[in-house]
């Protein structure tokens, strides 16, 4: 599936890039993130959790995109297939669009048949990417905002 999603940044494009690239300083921020551990300068180890035990793991690893303003990924191994696109553009001064589009492919058919009909990698992406934003922003309000998809086939939580 694929998915494209856009956000502006209160931030030059310099800056802005910068503070992305760097996910060890907003990591925590994640809600549903459960590992993103960067192995080297162009690979981080990642995995994410979703409903009905749906656990995702992969290896995402940097791709040259021939663009500075472009910072490209794919994964390697994992019971998820992904890759995409980061695109930075100024549109004026302290204010860059970023733009986010992820091709994914999840391997196990139950989770992919119910992703299909319940997007929950889309509501993933789009709770976490809010969050990223008001990290960055310093805003005072939570951004989680996670609807259950099915409430009562839910994953409790402790």
């Amino acid at each position: 599936m694929l998915l494209q999603k856009t956000l502006h940044m209160s931030q030059s494009l310099a800056e802005c890039k910068f503070r992305l690239a760097s996910i060890q300083s907003y990591r925590r921020q994640f809600v549903m993130v459960t590992k993103a551990t960067v192995t080297s300068s162009k690979t981080v180890d990642f995995s994410f959790r979703g409903p009905l035990g749906f656990q995702a793991r992969t290896v995402l690893l940097a791709a040259d995109s021939g663009n500075p303003n472009q910072a490209a990924f794919e994964s390697t191994g994992g019971n998820i297939d992904l890759m995409g696109i980061v695109d930075f553009m100024e549109i004026r001064p302290n204010c860059t669009e970023v733009t986010v589009a992820v091709h994914y492919e999840i391997k196990n058919r139950l989770f992919a048949w119910l992703d299909r009909h319940f997007r929950f990698v889309d509501a993933f992406v789009t709770s976490e990417l809010r969050s990223i934003r008001a990290h960055f922003e310093g805003m005072a309000a939570p951004v989680v905002d996670r609807r259950a998809i099915m409430p009562m086939l839910e994953t409790a939580t402790a």
